[in-house]
């Protein structure tokens, strides 16, 4: 593989798209809570620099599992990365002859790299992480020139959306036990707060996102009614609460979600159901299997 080759995609790119994370866009919104389904938080990709250094072509990209440095170098998963490759394709037939716009890129480029994500992370609940994908694809001038390529990648990232430097690959991540390492926890009340802010489990929080992420359907498919989404996310947050929990019987703890609510964030590929549990205060250890003993401090 050829020395730098992110540096050249990063920058030509101009898009990594986040899973999971909600961010702060009115464009793409995310129904929050039973008792009030008008707070919501926004989900959106992250944007990257845009400088075209005049394309990549195929024989130029990585193969699935190359890992890449804060440098942007492919390197061995075992020593410091940034970001670790998921799939090496090609974008849907269709699309024009001159670049879409990032919207249309986004709408082709981010589904199938979220599928790529849940593929090799061997669990759909990358979602309910801090593990994202990102979707990479030609500038204008490998565009034109009939690259159609599409790339993408998982990254870890901190609780302000960055990407963190990972030791080790990601491959399997969320098999077995890995879920824990990777659970997102949130410090704001995701029943209460448009805006989701997140911090480590270990440490003081209100909200923890639960494993068993429901899909609602394709990015194809017609999005489901408000109210059809809301009555699965009941039925299926109480039972993952109850799951979670070790018990059916506590009022200190209840269950939130988060799901797609526009077309937009929809067609994104943003078609999963997350179900967190909230606590009735700050704990500052995980929820998971704590029956009917208290809530931790």
């Amino acid at each position: 593989m050829r020395r730098g080759w992110l540096a050249v995609i990063v920058l030509a790119l101009g898009l990594v798209s986040a899973c999971g994370r909600p961010a702060a866009d009115p464009a793409a919104r995310l129904t929050a809570t039973p008792s009030s389904p008008s707070n919501s938080a926004g989900l959106a990709p992250v944007p990257m620099p845009q400088v075209d250094s005049g394309g990549v072509s195929r024989d130029k990209l990585p193969a699935v599992g190359d890992c890449i440095d804060a440098d942007h170098k492919t390197v061995a998963c075992t020593t410091p990365h940034q970001g670790e490759v998921t799939l090496m394709g090609d974008l849907p037939d269709g699309l024009p002859d001159a670049l879409p716009d990032d919207t249309t890129m986004t709408r082709s480029a981010l589904p199938p790299c979220r599928d790529s994500l849940a593929d090799y992370l061997k669990s759909k609940d990358a979602d309910a992480t801090d593990i994202q994908a990102w979707a990479f694809w030609p500038q204008a001038d490998a565009w034109t020139k009939g690259e159609r390529w599409l790339v993408c990648a998982a990254t870890q990232i901190d609780s302000a959306g960055n990407p963190v430097t990972m030791t080790g690959s990601l491959r399997d991540g969320l098999a077995g036990g890995g879920f824990a390492r990777y659970q997102t926890c949130t410090v704001s009340s995701p029943s209460r707060d448009e805006t989701l802010r997140f911090g480590p489990c270990d440490k003081p929080h209100l909200g923890e996102a639960m494993p068993g992420v429901q899909a609602l359907g394709r990015s194809t498919d017609a999005m489901p009614a408000t109210d059809v989404i809301n009555q699965i996310a009941r039925n299926r947050c109480s039972s993952e609460l109850a799951s979670y929990l070790g018990t059916s019987s506590r009022t200190d703890v209840t269950y939130t979600w988060r799901a797609p609510d526009t077309r937009q964030a929809w067609a994104q590929g943003y078609t999963n159901l997350i179900c967190y549990a909230e606590a009735a205060r700050s704990v500052g250890a995980r929820l998971q299997g704590i029956g009917n003993g208290p809530l931790p401090r």
